[in-house]
């Protein structure tokens, strides 16, 4: 099955997503280098991948996750606290864009980040798995 890159138009058997602007756009090899390559995913609602933290405390083995509505739960404090984006993402010293990906559920904020959310907003965001 041949496809069509979307910047000259040539008709190719494989094409790569890139990022050129604001806009993603399948292209051909050669047009490749006029933007970013984008990582494609299987399903463009796909999760992001949680890791698993195992603890032991004491004799008992548990392990914690990210909780899977962490975006949502961000988002929730912070207008419970009347904070734009803008203004989270300054208190805790991250660019806002990370802020809005997390808060959409496209990627899962590390540990650092996650504790600094947790601090400000007074929430939790993982929860302990046996």
């Amino acid at each position: 099955m041949t496809q069509q890159c979307e910047i000259c138009g040539a008709d190719v058997q494989h094409t790569y997503l890139v990022e050129v602007g604001t806009s993603k756009l399948r292209v051909c090899k050669a047009c490749a280098k006029y933007g970013v390559a984008v990582p494609e995913r299987a399903s463009s609602k796909a999760k992001p991948v949680v890791k698993k933290k195992i603890y032991k405390l004491m004799d008992e083995e548990f392990s914690i996750e990210i909780v899977p509505d962490f975006g949502m739960r961000v988002k929730d404090a912070r207008e419970k606290l009347g904070l734009k984006q803008e203004e989270l993402a300054k208190r805790i010293n991250e660019k806002v864009s990370l802020l809005r990906k997390i808060e959409r559920g496209e990627i899962v904020p590390d540990d650092r980040v996650r504790q600094k959310l947790e601090r400000i907003l007074n929430i939790s965001l993982v929860e302990r798995v046996q």
